[in-house]
């Protein structure tokens, strides 16, 4: 029986990607470093120092050259100086609603000072369980931050379903033995195929969620949505 919706944060309740991608930016660039926007996109969910790390060995720079801590701390900073909170069209109703119905948590690889304040200010007192990058060791797409959650849920593999937005996402919850679905906020959908089910916009992820029933199979996800005309 479903009785849990687990949410991953930016680029599924929060448009909110293009406000990391500039406050990074405006690291490496205090840095003197190139930055390749799309590893951001592309490993949107990690924790923020492995991003880091991966942007920097992307350009043959030694990390050794910076503290790695330091710059998540000056990128924390710079984000929340440049982001103008903003939800998707319809999530904050749609949660009012499922809230009622299952127990909402959010598993995020963002860093915790952000997190908890993109959800006190857009969504207060929704989510019962919240995972932020700083609460593992090893972060998406390791399985770890979902079978955290689960784990201080109470709940049950087959009691949950995951919605995610990126890659590494996805890999963690199939990794955590959890039914994914995707909705390709900001890559191409092909890039999300290791989900349970790919819908196009959140127009159609909010239909496909608010018509979810408690006995609805997870191993039948697609069915039901080919069903529901989703």
């Amino acid at each position: 029986m479903l009785k849990t919706l687990i949410f991953d944060m930016d680029g599924v309740l929060v448009d909110s990607m293009p406000y990391h991608v500039q406050a990074m930016q405006r690291i490496f660039d205090q840095m003197g470093v190139h930055m390749d926007h799309k590893v951001i996109y592309e490993r949107e969910g990690e924790k923020t120092i492995d991003i880091v790390r991966l942007l920097l060995e992307k350009e043959s720079v030694n990390d050794g050259r910076f503290n790695l801590e330091e710059i998540v701390k000056r990128y924390i900073e710079e984000f929340k100086l440049l982001v103008k909170l903003r939800t998707f069209d319809g999530m904050p109703k749609c949660l009012e609603v499922l809230r009622q119905r299952y127990t909402l948590a959010v598993v995020s690889g963002a860093d915790r000072p952000i997190v908890h304040d993109v959800l006190e200010n857009l969504y207060p007192g929704i989510f019962s369980v919240v995972v932020t990058g700083d609460d593992i060791v090893h972060g998406k797409p390791a399985p770890d931050p979902y079978l955290k959650a689960v784990e201080m849920l109470g709940m049950q593999k087959d009691e949950c379903i995951v919605i995610e937005n990126a890659p590494v996402g996805v890999q963690a919850a199939k990794a955590a033995g959890l039914c994914c679905i995707a909705v390709p906020t900001y890559l191409d959908p092909q890039e999300l195929q290791m989900a349970d089910l790919v819908v196009m916009d959140h127009d159609i992820l909010i239909n496909l969620l608010l018509g979810l029933r408690a006995d609805t199979p997870k191993t039948c996800i697609k069915e039901y949505a080919h069903l529901e005309n989703l």
